[in-house]
């Protein structure tokens, strides 16, 4: 089902690449190949399909536009996470901030960014300008939660998912409700597009949190662990937590890689705890379905079919 999205996401990654070319050669090279070694594009996947809800031809080259901001604040964003995270990979691949430098890489996230808002001030649509707006200031709000609330023991169920909806469900949310605004779909599909992103989203961050201890660099391009290793108090952590408090009595940020190891295998070994992790993730799912149940319904079998997609991952 998602082959016939193979050309219009090609036209996204050149339009992505029109769009951020400089005068530095250099930088255009490295900007091109950080893109091309993206990832599955479910933002990008998730705006065209719900474009559909409006008038998808008339709006074309638009939806296209607006595909390509969705996915540069992404790329961004990522780029900025691994510098705060001090990741080594990502996507299988060396982090920018490891190849070249921790500032390289800011300026290049900071210069994606500009980019961003100058393309989008060429809309007019005062809904986009409104949701985006609030988009990356959740954005920047999920960052300072995370980076405060590292190690923090007593992080809660509800913190936690306040932290995910502001880092991951946020951004998912504005790609599916920006492709139908910009399509001209009607306000109760728009409505509709945004709390299907938003529950989706959240689903899809509990997934990645659930294969950070049994995915591993298979699945997510990173080693086992590495949320929880840098500080990181993910829902399977916070399960384990619940069910055994001891476990998490010393963790400070000077626990021994051979502590978090501990712990890291505790939760890997633990079916009771990724079970309940999956449950989460699954109810999320579920909402996100019942936010498309009135919508047309070519749209809603694809957006049943990527959620479904996205929901095996595990397997």
């Amino acid at each position: 089902m998602l082959k016939q999205y193979d050309t219009l996401v090609h036209e996204v990654l050149e339009d992505i690449f029109e769009i951020t070319r400089s005068n530095d050669e250099q930088l255009d090279e490295i900007v091109k190949k950080y893109f091309l070694n993206g990832g599955k594009r479910v933002r990008v996947l998730l705006l065209l399909m719900c474009a559909k809800l409006g008038n998808f031809e008339l709006n074309k080259k638009d939806i296209i536009r607006m595909a390509s901001i969705v996915e540069i604040i992404h790329t961004a964003s990522l780029i900025h996470d691994d510098i705060i995270d001090n990741a080594d990979t990502r996507r299988g691949s060396v982090t920018m901030n490891k190849e070249y430098s921790n500032e390289f890489a800011l300026r290049v996230g900071d210069y994606l960014f500009s980019v961003v808002l100058k393309e989008v001030a060429k809309f007019d649509n005062e809904k986009i300008h409104l949701y985006l707006a609030e988009t990356l200031k959740e954005l920047c709000i999920g960052e300072l939660i995370q980076a405060d609330g590292l190690y923090d023991i007593k992080t809660r169920r509800l913190d936690y998912l306040k932290k995910i909806k502001r880092k991951t469900a946020i951004l998912i949310a504005f790609a599916c409700v920006a492709g139908s605004i910009v399509a001209d779909a009607s306000d109760e599909d728009i409505r509709s597009a945004f709390s299907y992103g938003y529950y989706l989203g959240m689903s899809y961050q509990i997934i990645d949190d659930y294969l950070d201890f049994v995915g591993g660099t298979q699945n997510l391009g990173k080693e086992v662990g590495q949320d929880l290793m840098n500080g990181n108090i993910t829902l399977p952590a916070l399960l384990a937590k619940e069910e055994n408090p001891e476990l998490f009595c010393n963790f400070t940020k000077d626990t021994s890689s051979e502590e978090k190891d501990e712990i890291i295998n505790y939760i890997r070994n633990n079916d009771k705890v990724l079970s309940e992790t999956l449950t989460v993730s699954r109810r999320y799912l579920e909402k996100a379905q019942e936010s498309i149940d009135n919508i047309d319904s070519t749209v809603k079998t694809e957006l049943t079919f990527i959620m479904n997609k996205l929901a095996r991952r595990e397997n």
